[in-house]
């Protein structure tokens, strides 16, 4: 009797087991099945070994690039809390990223930032998704559904040589999950105070064993801002988004890739518009729609020889609509590139690409104007670099330099060289010297715009007249330059312990500035007025200088810290102008000197998450924007392998605070506040 008591106990002990490892292989399953990878589970050693391909357009370990890269991966977006790429983005070293209002957001790297940051390139699955009407990116148009992003790469410094114009101070790629891993079906929602509704779904399917796809759509709405005295900011956000993809492997080893999307967003804000009677500025609201499609296609093969190729191109049409602009654009793109390794130690790769872009615009309203009515964009491109391995596991050279001709300022060379030393498997050292350009765009070369209005017989005008600070267009504008010197250290200090440290000095020259034209005649009419002109021109030099560190250390096996400094100066020159010194100050203040976080992602046992973050950012001296200290705390319980619930506060340290004051036109100063959320999500 004994014995049988005990061999049944062994069978109920070895079915508990059998069923546990079922569960855990379930779980595991449920996470490769949704494209996923919990960061808390990996290794240091691990980590440091996600790939990239954003630095060299190659896939490469991390820890063998000669830039300061970051990655940021889908799990860590989703244990953040943010709710959107802006937000996600705030974890980066050397990246300023400030919420202007409900929708509206400034993200910019080492400094110069702005609500249409103008050196920073961003990519969505290799498709740029710049404005070149303001040559910078519409946050509020940009996003994809978050449960289908793999990573986002970011590659702070010039990426010019490889990516173009417009790279100058950074490149942010942001990469969705293939088809094939996101097969099944997912729900996922989430409401809150601010966030007052999110619900997004995709299915994920497969034609046969080589063949996937997916389809997904996405709806969102959120409250409209507050300013200091609580008054509505006119910028409520309402979104839908729709989306497919298609991958096939081929037989041959050939792989085609086909996505595309539509997005309709409407939003706005208040715009203080000039007047020629009191009180000179009229509170004006305004509402912004955003809505566009695109279609991209992708083919990779492998050429006779061995070399790897890629034939890229996509086409996109969009509108934008503020009532004040009004635009419409279609844009065209193709690229191509080949990828040859020579048994000498030479890793090549070079690419041409196409681009064209045709817009019409429209203005309905006297305080802005821009002329000609449509005008067509196109640029032609050729790349090539050489990785020349100097000694095998040591030392690497990269030369290599884009050659960039536009309808604006014509031919733009953009040459590279950087060179990395591994003394040690876990050990990167690395120096990189470049030099990039960004073309003008659109508004800076044919748009006229009243500034503003001094009224009669005030402290600065005395006369009987209203002046009106007019700019005039300036379709003689230069590109702006860089000369980017930069140094890093990357190591594995422990098997818990790792640290990434980027320094850098940017000397710019052509940066656009205001140069004073002088009092204009007379201007009559219902009201009469002097127009005083100012014109963007190329007469402002700046050189800046920072310091970036990101620290990752996993004190237990179930949990992991992260952590984050910047530092960040920059300096304008002055040349006696009045105008430029304003330039000169507007540069300067436009960035904080210091941030830091520290991120806690903490597993409790296997089905629950505690995830906090602090950030300081510093102040912004010429808006006037004060520091301020932020918490965001996020608690997740995994009910089953396919059910998760989660609860996220975000701002929780202070009921609102202010971070950015748009610089494009002058608007409404708006508050960021607290803000609750409840999200759900389920794999089916």
């Amino acid at each position: 009797m004994g014995r049988a008591l005990k061999r049944i106990r062994s069978k109920k002990l070895l079915a508990l087991k059998a069923a546990a490892a079922l569960l855990c292989a379930a779980q595991a399953f449920a996470a490769r099945a949704a494209g996923e990878i919990e960061v808390t589970q990996l290794s240091i050693e691990d980590l440091m070994k996600i790939e990239v391909i954003s630095v060299s357009r190659k896939s490469q370990r991390l820890t063998d690039t000669a830039a300061a890269a970051f990655v940021i991966t889908a799990d860590e977006v989703r244990r953040s809390g943010a709710t959107s790429i802006p937000d996600a983005l705030r974890m980066v070293p050397g990246l300023d990223v400030a919420q202007v209002g409900a929708a509206h957001w400034a993200v910019s790297a080492r400094g110069f930032n702005g609500r249409f940051a103008q050196k920073l390139l961003v990519l969505v699955d290799g498709r740029s998704v710049y404005s070149p009407l303001f040559s910078g990116v519409f946050w509020e148009a940009e996003d994809v559904m978050l449960e289908d992003l793999d990573r986002i790469e970011v590659i702070r410094g010039s990426g010019a040589a490889l990516w173009g114009a417009n790279a100058v101070n950074g490149v942010i790629n942001i990469i969705t999950k293939k088809a094939q891993a996101t097969q099944g079906s997912l729900l996922a929602g989430h409401a809150g105070n601010v966030e007052k509704g999110t619900v997004a779904g995709r299915f994920g399917g497969k034609v046969d064993d080589n063949t996937y796809f997916r389809v997904w759509a996405k709806g969102s709405s959120r409250a409209e801002s507050q300013d200091v005295d609580g008054s509505g900011g006119n910028d409520a956000a309402r979104a839908a988004r729709a989306g497919l993809r298609f991958d096939r492997d081929m037989p041959d080893g050939s792989r085609l890739s086909v996505m595309g999307g539509v997005s309709r967003k409407t939003t706005g804000e208040v715009v203080y518009a000039p007047s020629l009677v009191a009180p000179y500025t009229v509170p004006t609201p305004v509402r912004q729609l955003n809505e566009g499609g695109n279609l991209l296609g992708r083919y990779d093969w492998t050429i006779v020889g061995g070399s790897q190729a890629t034939l890229q191109s996509y086409v996109e049409q969009s509108k934008f609509d503020e009532q004040l602009v009004k635009e419409t654009r279609t844009n065209f793109d193709l690229d191509f590139q080949n990828r040859i390794v020579f048994p000498s130690g030479h890793d090549v790769i070079w690419g041409a690409g196409y681009r064209r872009s045709q817009d019409k615009i429209t203005m309905s309203d006297s305080f802005v104007q821009l002329s000609p009515e449509r005008r067509t964009f196109e640029s032609f491109s050729l790349f090539a670099h050489d990785e020349i391995e100097l000694a095998p596991e040591k030392w690497r050279l990269v030369l290599g330099s884009k050659f960039e001709h536009n309808s604006y300022t014509g031919l733009e060379v953009q040459p590279n060289l950087r060179l990395l030393w591994t003394p040690a498997p876990a050990t990167t050292l690395w120096a990189a010297a470049s030099n990039a350009a960004r073309t003008p765009s659109r508004a800076e070369r044919d748009a006229t715009v009243l500034l503003g209005v001094t009224p009669p017989e005030s402290a600065l005008n005395p006369g009987p007249l209203p002046v009106v600070v007019v700019a005039v267009p300036n379709q003689s504008l230069k590109s702006e330059r860089v000369l980017a010197c930069e140094l890093g250290y990357r190591a594995q200090l422990s098997s818990s312990l790792s640290i990434d440290v980027a320094a850098f000095h940017n000397a710019y020259k052509d940066l656009r500035s205001g140069t004073t034209i002088g009092p204009m005649p007379v201007l009559t009419g219902p009201i009469p007025y002097i127009a005083y002109g100012m014109q963007t021109s190329n007469a402002l030099r700046a050189t800046s200088h920072g310091l970036e560190i990101a620290a990752d250390w996993h004190p237990e096996s179930w949990w992991r810290l992260q952590g984050a400094y910047t530092y960040f100066r920059v300096k304008g020159e002055r040349n006696g102008d009045p105008a430029n010194d304003g330039s000169a100050a507007e540069l300067e203040g436009s960035a904080p000197q210091h941030q830091a976080s520290i991120r806690s992602s903490v597993n409790v046992g296997r089905t629950q998450q505690f995830d906090a973050w602090v950030r300081r950012v510093g102040a912004l001296a010429y808006s006037q924007v004060s520091a301020y200290t932020a918490l965001d705390l996020r608690y997740a319980w995994r009910v089953s392998p396919q059910l998760e619930f989660s609860l996220v506060g975000q701002n929780l340290l202070s009921s609102q605070h202010t971070e950015f004051v748009s610089d494009l036109l002058p608007s409404k100063r708006l508050d960021v506040s607290r803000s609750a959320y409840a999200r759900v999500r389920w794999q089916f």
